[in-house]
Formats: structure tokens, sequence, C-alpha cells
């Protein structure tokens, strides 16, 4: 079955913008919380250099995961290798980024001809297996 890699490509640009919008609700969420804060200000650049570095790095991965899967949707040959990357970054990203990877490596890295799991055997007639009489 070929459409394992569209259904990670997808799966891929659901997160990339997961990855987004959650970082846009935190930064809404820091702004307006910033000057009621009772930290010094040191303590508050500190932090903010802290967020604008992660955000920073999120935001590329994220970009990545979008750029690729719409790329590998669109039969782009730099869309597999991009889709890859961003899996091997999604690995420490506990649960849900691990099964993406896990679930991407399996369905790039799995030979061509390859059958679903739990398929059964291919079947030559139209016939429904239950209706054989």
């Amino acid at each position: 079955m070929h459409d394992h890699p569209r259904i990670a490509a997808w799966l891929h640009i659901v997160s990339g913008l997961c990855i987004l919008i959650a970082l846009s609700g935190l930064l809404a969420f820091a702004a307006a919380y910033h000057g009621s804060a009772d930290l010094p200000e040191d303590l508050l650049g500190k932090l903010g250099t802290v967020a604008l570095v992660l955000g920073t790095a999120l935001s590329v991965v994220a970009g990545l995961e979008i750029l690729g899967g719409v790329a590998f949707l669109n039969g782009k040959g730099f869309g597999r290798p991009l889709l890859l990357l961003s899996s091997a970054l999604h690995v420490a990203n506990l649960p849900f980024g691990t099964a993406l990877a896990a679930y991407s490596f399996w369905a790039f890295f799995r030979p061509p001809g390859a059958a679903d799991p739990g398929a059964g055997p291919p079947t030559t007639s139209r016939r429904s297996r239950w209706n054989s009489a």
C-alpha cells in the first residue's frame, strides 16, 4: 500500500501546525502576564532569551515539517529527506513525537512491495471470504 508515506506527510503537516498554534498561544500568554510578574528584571531578561531560543528552534522544526510534508505531497524530491530529518528531531518529543517518528520511519523505509501487517493474504477475486459458498 502506497498510502502510508502520504499519511505520514499529512501527520507531519498537522504536527507542524499544532506546534505553531501552541507557540502562538504561549507567546500570547507570556505577553499578557509579562508586566504583572514579580520577578527581578535580570531574571526576566534571561527567561526571555531562553524563550526566544526555544521558540525559534521549535518554529524552525515546525516549518521543516510543514515544508517537507507539502513538498512530499507535491512530488518534490526534497520532501522525503525533510520529513526524515523532522522525524529524527521528534524522537525525543514523548509520546506523540516519538510515535510520529516511528510511524514515519516505518512508512518511508519499508520495502516498496511490502504488504501491510494484518492485511492477510492478497485476494484475487472480489468475492468476500465470508460468502464463499
